[in-house]
């Protein structure tokens, strides 16, 4: 795989001299229409229904492929090069679209990575009975808040902003606390704005902002997020016994060998330079703010360090410390209190100091911990067997459109309103008929339905794992026919575009009959003889989850 890559990234090199002078033509055309390129099928559907004729669309996988193992061919590039963008799910799950993406990064073509919208994967919704109008699952998840330290002391203030996507057209908004061990939310009075401000008292509480319609129903909420309180004992942080912050030859004399170059070798905290302090502050007047609770590789990390005005200090100085290291290590070009960074080493911790004129340590702030998840492994890729997921994915990918076809506005929102409303009906037609279902065990291919399991209690018992290549051990196999024998299965259901070999000894072995489910991935030649798409295949699947549970 990473030897295609490389010949891939080194053929688009070349393929992109040309690209570049086919697209410059291309572009000299006003009334040409744009043109895109998806990874999966779903995404493709979603912008021929919004975009209509006004978008020329086409999947980069041909028909049948399987798109774990797909890798493009040299056409599949140029053709790419001359687009005007390109949709792929991206986020760890995608291996040859992200490399695609990183070579195209350079190009005038506009990449749209919807790997990076949690919401698609992990959503909040609520898994009772659909009510027809759960506007909430449509929107969910655009409002993000910022602002959250990494810590707080008992005492600290709180203060967040709700940053709301400008796509969403809400009458007022409430913030709400929960605190552990509790079960309900509590609205927060007197708290309308897109402002929180409020006192750090308990540790764990959990803190969201919702937005609502003019009939107050829900139309966008928040992710919570986790007020963590850290008052750092007496025992580490008190003024012991006439410590007076002159720190000693010993500890902080750098009048030797230190020139104030601060280069990495002399400010990495050699020769007993360590700048722990221990049982230095009580109450650290220092503190980082604007840590987040996560970040992706490549993010930037944005930080500030709020100084108590009682610190007489002449200048200061950002220090990384990387896991496995003992050593800190000064960060050249950062003086000022606001630091700039960019994520790429899980767990490196970052921290701020203080000095004299004389370059003595007179403050230093707590490390702060950057965590890193690229979710690499944790996400079910396969959220559009969801028909809600699905809406959440088309409204993206219509904001996106609008971006770039803004004198289709009206048009692009029109017609996402009708394709929302085909998806919420479909959506009702699983409830309707799944919901009288007692055994719901279904033996898959791959894990491909895991959705189906969170929305309408299907039962998935998967042979091969998220990926198709993802093969079962041998006892693995054997736990599998097992359950499957438990549960009464008769059917084992084939995907569309897998050879299906362990899922016919599966078959086999359990004396099952095999029928054939759409994972919706790409399209068979069949599909798109027969003019399916994801409303029809959804349909048919439906039909096939029927005939097989109980």
């Amino acid at each position: 795989m990473r030897l295609v890559q490389t010949v891939v990234t080194f053929l688009l090199i070349g393929i992109f001299v040309v690209g570049c002078s086919a697209k410059e033509a291309s572009n000299s055309n006003e009334d040409s229409e744009l043109t895109i390129y998806t990874s999966i099928y779903p995404f493709q559907f979603a912008v021929e229904q919004i975009a209509g004729d006004t978008v020329t669309v086409n999947t980069v996988y041909p028909p049948g492929a399987d798109a774990h193992t797909y890798e493009p061919t040299s056409q599949d590039m140029i053709e790419l090069s001359e687009s005007d963008a390109f949709i792929y799910l991206g986020a760890g799950m995608e291996g040859f679209s992200e490399n695609i993406a990183s070579t195209l990064d350079s190009e005038d073509v506009k990449l749209i990575e919807m790997g990076q919208y949690d919401e698609l994967f992990n959503g909040e919704k609520s898994h009772e009975e659909h009510d027809h109008h759960a506007v909430e699952d449509d929107h969910a998840q655009k409002v993000e808040i910022v602002g959250l330290s990494g810590h707080y002391h008992t005492g600290d203030s709180i203060n967040l902003t709700a940053k709301i996507d400008e796509s969403i057209d809400y009458d007022h908004l409430h913030w709400f606390t929960l605190n552990p061990e509790e079960e309900e939310w509590m609205v927060v009075d007197g708290q309308t704005s897109d402002e929180f401000e409020g006192e750090a008292e308990v540790n764990g509480q959990q803190i969201k902002a919702e937005l609502y319609g003019e009939d107050h129903e829900v139309v966008a909420k928040s992710e919570p997020i986790t007020i963590e309180i850290d008052d750092h004992g007496d025992e580490e942080h008190s003024h012991e016994e006439g410590h007076d912050h002159d720190h000693g030859d010993e500890e902080h004399a750098h009048e030797e060998d230190h020139d104030h170059d601060h280069g990495e070798e002399e400010h990495a905290h050699e020769e007993g330079h360590n700048h722990d302090h221990e049982g230095e502050q009580s109450d650290r007047p220092i503190e980082i703010d604007g840590v987040l609770g996560h970040y992706h590789t490549g993010d930037a990390i944005n930080l500030t360090a709020r100084i108590e005005e009682s610190i007489d200090y002449d200048h200061l100085h950002w220090f990384i410390l990387n896991p496995e290291e003992e050593e800190w290590i000064v960060v050249d070009g950062q003086t000022s209190d606001e630091f700039e960074g960019e994520a790429e080493v899980n767990d490196q911790q970052i921290k701020v100091e203080l000095y004299g004129k004389d370059h003595e340590v007179v403050g230093e702030s707590e490390p702060v911990t950057i965590e890193i998840d690229d979710h690499e492994g944790d996400y079910n890729p396969h959220f559009w067997i969801d028909p809600l997921r699905m809406i959440q994915a088309a409204d993206i990918i219509k904001d996106e459109l609008i971006k770039m076809n803004p004198e289709q506005e009206e048009m692009y929102n029109e017609n996402f309103e009708e394709l929302k409303e085909q998806l919420t009906d479909l959506d009702d037609q699983y409830l309707d008929v799944l919901s009288t279902k007692e055994n719901k065990a279904i033996i898959v291919s791959h894990a491909a339905f895991g959705y189906w399991e969170e929305r309408y209690g299907i039962n998935q018992i998967n042979i091969n794992g998220l990926s198709s290549a993802e093969e079962p051990s041998q006892k693995q196999l054997i736990e599998i026919i097992n359950q499957s024998k438990e549960h009464n299965i008769d059917y084992v259901l084939f995907e569309q575009n897998s050879s299906n070999r362990l899922s016919e000894v599966v078959r086999k072995e359990i004396e099952a009959e095999p029928l054939t489910i759409h994972n919706l991935s790409v399209l068979t030649e069949e599909d798109i003889d027969q003019g399916e798409d994801y409303i029809s295949l959804m349909e048919y699947n439906l039909e096939i989850l029927d005939q097989i549970t109980k």
